[in-house]
């Protein structure tokens, strides 16, 4: 397993730290998730217990006991004398009829089994969408970087361009000092932008719990952007109904099967406490025997004692319930009230889960069309521009007018960059739910 780990984390680097890479370490790492995995160990040994209970269980003993003055001896006759005795013995109990108690019980706890095997999906479920929003958040930095770098390098070749025009006389240095101002301030721009991006770095790396984070920075820089990497598209010609999504998220959400595996584990809970109404049958079986020594007397071999004293019972036991305070009718409502909670709770999730689906599918479409809007936006930003450039250097338009449009394209940029990994997320929430 250590190996396995290994290699596993090699490869993660060789390959750079891919999305799918980052889930799957943070899955491994995910305290939620090793704390479920332990829930299903407890689960699997109730449900083992369970299951041999059904099988009789078997005992032996050996006792040694010294007796002074007057004593039972082997014959049943009571001397005034000393002497020690040892018993051996051995029994047998087996359950015949339980009112159903032991059959309740194993499925009841094989329920319970299966309802921590769809929590720990849950689990990882919900690593899942934290990793996918942080690595999105990281990708958002890092291509907000990549603007921030192409703004001033537009503004350095203004620069140059102003430069010249000064020399030529087509522009005052005034417009010279207002350029040469608006690269310091892209510069700086820059410097928040690398900053932000390392900060989601470490946000990143920690949610995962890699511990190094130089490397995981060093190594998530060979991560491409491309949005192939995602498994989903922005480009998505329409978006399931949250009738449909809702549907589909019923059947394969395992928040959602384990709330039904709890009732179902409830049911069973509730018939074996209906089981002490019933009479209990129990099958028994035992054999003893026993060496006596007197002190100051002659003593049959131990032999001889061990095969002349035995004795064996068979037997049955039969418990009839007449009255017992109340307790099982009480314990009954208990368990009874505890599966009405259980159908209140998995109601109470299911109505929850539509509502996170009503909203996730209005979040995507406002995020589309954000996108689109940001999109046709940078697009005139663009060609602005181009005519900007082209009068500021024929002398017909102000380095600050100039700016101005720069800026408005650089603001485009920004939101465009935006709304694309906000859309991304909104359009992961809602594959997560029909996944």
């Amino acid at each position: 397993m250590i190996l396995l780990c290994i290699m596993h984390c090699v490869l993660c680097i060789g390959q750079g730290w891919t999305l799918d890479s980052c889930i799957t370490y943070a899955q491994q790492q995910s305290y939620s998730v090793i704390r479920a995995n332990m829930a299903v160990k407890n689960a699997e040994i109730a449900e083992r217990s369970a299951r041999v209970s059904m099988s009789p269980s078997i005992n032996a003993g050996i006792g040694e006991n010294l007796s002074f003055g007057l004593v039972e001896g082997v014959n049943n006759v009571r001397e005034n004398r000393t002497q020690s005795t040892t018993s051996f013995n051995a029994s047998v109990s087996m359950p015949l009829f339980t009112g159903l108690r032991i059959t309740n019980q194993i499925k009841r706890t094989g329920a319970e089994l299966q309802a921590s095997l769809a929590e720990v999906e849950s689990a990882k479920d919900d690593v899942e969408l934290n990793v996918v929003s942080y690595y999105l958040q990281t990708l958002y930095y890092r291509e907000m970087q990549q603007v921030q770098l192409r703004q001033l390098q537009l503004s350095e070749q203004l620069l140059e361009r102003t430069q010249i025009l000064v020399a030529e006389g087509r522009q005052s240095e005034s417009e010279l000092y207002e350029v040469e101002a608006q690269v310091a301030q892209n510069r700086q721009f820059l410097a928040e932008s690398e900053n932000n991006y390392r900060l989601a770095l470490v946000d990143l790396c920690q949610l995962i719990n890699y511990k190094d984070v130089e490397a995981f920075v060093s190594n998530f820089s060979s991560v491409s952007t491309d949005l192939e990497n995602f498994q989903f598209s922005i480009f998505a010609p329409s978006l399931q109904t949250p009738d449909v999504i809702f549907a589909q998220a019923l059947s394969n959400r395992p928040s959602i099967q384990a709330q039904q595996h709890r009732i179902e584990a409830q049911q069973y809970a509730l018939r074996e406490a209906k089981s002490d109404f019933y009479p209990q049958l129990n099958l028994n079986a035992s054999w003893g025997t026993g060496y006596y020594h007197m002190f100051n007397a002659n003593n049959p071999a131990f032999g001889n004692q061990f095969l002349n004293n035995g004795s064996e019972v068979v037997g049955l036991s039969l418990s009839l319930p007449i009255y017992n305070r109340m307790q099982v009718r009480h314990a009954v409502k208990r368990q009874q009230i505890a599966l009405d909670e259980a159908k209140l709770s998995a109601q109470e999730l299911t109505d929850r889960l539509y509502k996170d689906i009503q909203s996730a599918y209005y979040n995507a479409l406002a995020a589309r069309s954000k996108y689109e809007a940001a999109e046709k936006s940078r697009e005139a930003g663009a060609k602005a521009l181009e005519y900007a450039t082209t009068k500021y250097e024929l002398g017909s338009l102000s380095a600050y007018e100039y700016n101005e449009v720069q800026t408005r394209l650089h603001r485009t940029e920004a939101e465009l960059t935006q709304a694309k990994y906000e859309y991304l997320l909104r359009i992961r929430i809602l594959e997560f739910y029909i996944q």
